[in-house]
């Protein structure tokens, strides 16, 4: 049974026949019921190679949640759905190389129009991972936006993919520091980590694509 929200004018919520209704970020949406069957349980190569998809952004996706949550927040303000909806839609279609296989170079955890980083590079040194880049907030055109950006933060994620982890930073030095710091945890097995860079902007209201740093070994 569907309830009827604000009139026959308004949405409904609930089931009514072969569709389902809803609120979704502040609008009514309406879906059809999906339609079972032995076939498309089974699915065919392209669905397999589709669900095998969705399930290694889904399951590289969720420890990164709050990376995406800030993120992609811009994003999916300008979507009109959820951070979390808005990366998963984007780096499906973009971050897959042709064997099917996440492709860390294109993966982003962040979206935006903010400058990014220039010529960052990862190092290790003993038990910290050392991040810098170039100060290139006087790439802007006026001097009001310099001071501006020499403000940004850094924001730094690793990802650890044999343990579904993280370690990083979402608030960290100023882009004109050209230097971070992040502590990490050897492993007994050297294993693979990738890295990625990005910055926001003091006020929250901006903020870059992060970008790939490379891996880093640990």
């Amino acid at each position: 049974m569907a309830i009827l929200n604000g009139g026959p004018n308004g949405g409904f919520s609930g089931k009514a026949g072969s569709v389902v209704g809803y609120q979704q970020y502040g609008k009514w949406v309406i879906r059809g019921l999906p339609k079972y069957s032995k076939k498309n349980k089974k699915g065919s190569i392209n669905q397999n190679i589709c669900r095998s998809k969705f399930s290694k952004m889904q399951n590289m996706l969720k420890p990164l949640l709050p990376f995406i949550r800030v993120g992609f927040n811009l994003e999916a303000k300008r979507n009109g759905n959820s951070a979390h909806n808005s990366a998963k839609s984007w780096n499906m279609l973009n971050a897959f190389n042709d064997e099917g296989e996440i492709n860390y170079a294109a993966f982003r955890f962040s979206m935006g129009d903010l400058p990014g980083a220039v010529d960052a590079a990862v190092e290790l040194n003993e038990e910290q991972l050392v991040f810098r880049w170039r100060d290139n907030s006087k790439d802007a055109g006026s001097r009001a936006e310099w001071d501006l950006r020499e403000e940004d933060q850094v924001m730094i994620l690793v990802y650890d993919n044999e343990s579904n982890s993280l370690c990083g930073t979402l608030s960290g030095a100023r882009r004109s520091e050209e230097r971070q710091l992040i502590s990490i945890s050897k492993n007994k097995k050297p294993v693979d980590h990738p890295a990625w860079i990005s910055f926001i902007s003091d006020d929250r209201q901006r903020i870059a694509n992060s970008s790939y740093v490379g891996m880093v070994r640990l």
